[in-house]
């Protein structure tokens, strides 16, 4: 290459290198790039900005595989992608990576024709980020095969995106997973998210299979319901699933998992709640096989015919076979009769209360389980809802301690000098 082509390349890639990310601007009116946000898309660079002002957006927003940062100026209760039930909001196919970014929108009454699933978004072998985003009233349609029927709000194959701080509400899927379907090896990753009235046939909320994986962080799930299995979450052969301090609450399921169903997969909770759940089997949790790992949760006011708060299948008659591996430690159950079904591993440290209104009541050095009417009743003090005989200090009984100051002293004395005499 000649000395002269080389300060030609150079000075090619000088300016490349100089070149700062524009930011396109997206609104209705005029006053702005575009008026569509596919259009600003079409013309933006990888690492641009798309900021997208208030106003509702009847399009189908496709990132066509660009590193873009696509954001509404005002949050999404006032910037809406509506697919009006005749198409999705979102379709990332293109390879996405963690370098696109959709950030604030509501995506609403999407609905796919003859195609598969994710009325609100589809993913297919892309992993874009998806923060503070409202996915609600998306349907999956009733057309197409049997398996076009998934996700409602998000349909993911091949993907590992991210949702960060989104709100999944009252999308509905004619198949599995009303909130969230994955399949084919696929991952999520949900913080602080928040899952609410979803339903589908499985999976309520989330529906995992073929060997997909979720982390929840910080979400809860509430309302959602199962016609069949898994109010919130189904986990199929293979799936696995983590939650770290998460709530499900009044989530409902026909036949088997109020809360939870795993069908051969992997579930493992650390802290959270799992409150008032309704199901045939299992209220809180049913594990049909698979396993799950259950540590530091509150179980409270679960429903079921059979296993309240967690139910585990076995073959034979009681206690029989395990045919789901189930450990629990450092949990809380109350408010609930038939508490845990099945063969399970207790590693310690399980409280069972009958009343979830129940605590440590401490009367004359005595500590007893009951509610704070019944203490104070008994003349003693209540230490509050869910404490434990086993670690409040009830001080014994000191007739001689007149002033109740813990030891006995001159004030004592005085007061038994004060009151000398007959007794009244």
């Amino acid at each position: 290459m000649s000395i002269q082509w080389r300060w030609v390349l150079l000075g090619i890639m000088a300016v490349v290198g100089t070149t700062s990310a524009a930011t396109i601007t997206v609104g209705p009116g005029g006053g702005f790039d575009f008026e569509t946000i596919q259009a600003a898309v079409k013309a933006a660079s990888n690492f641009d900005d798309v900021l997208v002002a208030p106003g509702v957006y009847t399009e189908t927003l496709n990132p066509l595989g660009k590193r873009l940062a696509i954001r509404s100026s005002d949050g999404p209760l006032s910037t809406i992608i509506d697919g009006e039930s005749v198409r999705r909001g979102i379709l990332c196919t293109k390879g996405e990576t963690q370098d696109t970014i959709i950030d604030g929108f509501s995506i609403q009454n999407g609905m796919p024709q003859w195609e598969p699933g994710g009325g609100g978004m589809y993913i297919h072998g892309a992993s874009p980020q998806v923060l503070n985003c409202r996915f609600s009233s998306n349907m999956t349609g009733t057309n197409g095969y049997y398996y076009d029927l998934h996700g409602a709000a998000v349909a993911i194959s091949i993907g590992f995106p991210t949702f960060t701080s989104c709100t999944f509400l009252a999308n509905t899927a004619e198949g599995m997973g009303g909130g969230i379907y994955c399949e084919n090896f696929s991952g999520i990753e949900c913080v602080n998210c928040s899952f609410e009235a979803n339903q589908a046939q499985k999976g309520g909320a989330v529906y995992l299979e073929d060997s997909s994986t979720a982390s929840f962080s910080l979400c809860t799930f509430t309302g959602n319901a199962a016609t069949w299995y898994g109010g919130a979450l189904y986990v199929l052969d293979g799936c696995s699933a983590i939650f770290l301090d998460c709530d499900l609450v009044s989530n409902a399921a026909g036949m088997g998992g109020g809360g939870i169903y795993g069908q051969c997969g992997s579930v493992a909770i650390d802290g959270g709640t799992i409150e008032a759940n309704v199901s045939g089997l299992g209220g809180g949790i049913s594990m049909n096989c698979g396993s799950a790992s259950i540590t530091n949760a509150s179980f409270a006011n679960n429903e079921a015919t059979t296993g309240s708060d967690i139910r585990i299948a076995y073959d034979g008659p009681p206690p029989g076979k395990p045919l789901a591996d189930v450990s629990v430690a450092s949990c809380f159950f109350c408010g609930s009769v038939n508490s845990v079904d099945g063969p399970w591993n207790d590693l310690g440290s399980n409280t069972f209360y009958g009343s979830c209104d129940n605590g440590a009541c401490c009367s004359n050095g005595i500590c007893a389980i009951v509610d704070d009417l019944t203490c104070t009743l008994l003349g003693g003090d209540f230490r509050g809802i869910g404490t434990f005989c086993e670690i409040e200090d009830c001080p014994g009984s000191c007739p001689a301690d007149i002033d109740d100051s813990g030891f006995v002293g001159v004030d004592d004395l005085l007061g038994v000098i004060a009151d000398w005499g007959p007794c009244p």
